[in-house]
């Protein structure tokens, strides 16, 4: 009996997990150089911008408050190779690593579907706080 409960159990894991495979259009997050705190881009959104694609990338662009509004839907599940940038007002690229200038990236779904992420440092990171909430609420408003 204790085996049948193991492998049921690894069978739920194991299908839970998906296909390995399995992927969502990878994005491309435009960020005002300098900026730092916390990001959300909100989807779907009847107010939000149009995105462009730059070859299997959708581009989003986040204004100086931290906060992206698309009407484009977040596509699939699974994992991505996302980017992030800073951009100069010359529209001049530099790339933002993840684990140093981009931490806590996390996606939530309560109305809409929203991507949140940190751009600072580590120890930026671990003292802001989960600021999420208040871009949330800001957005609403």
């Amino acid at each position: 009996m204790k085996r049948w409960l193991i492998l049921c159990l690894m069978i739920i894991i194991a299908a839970g997990c998906g296909r390995p495979d399995e992927t969502s259009q990878p994005s491309i997050f435009l960020i005002p150089e300098g900026y730092k705190g916390w990001v959300m881009v909100e989807y779907d959104k009847d107010n939000g911008n149009p995105s462009k694609t730059e070859g299997d990338y959708i581009v989003f662009k986040v204004n100086d408050q931290g906060v992206g509004k698309t009407k484009t839907l977040l596509s699939g599940g699974g994992w991505a190779r996302n980017k992030y940038f800073y951009v100069n007002k010359n529209g001049e690229r530099k790339q933002l690593k993840q684990g140093k200038m981009i931490h806590g990236t996390t996606q939530g779904n309560k109305n809409h579907t929203v991507t949140y992420f940190f751009v600072g440092t580590a120890k930026e990171f671990d003292k802001a706080g989960d600021y999420r909430r208040k871009l949330t609420e800001e957005s609403s408003s």
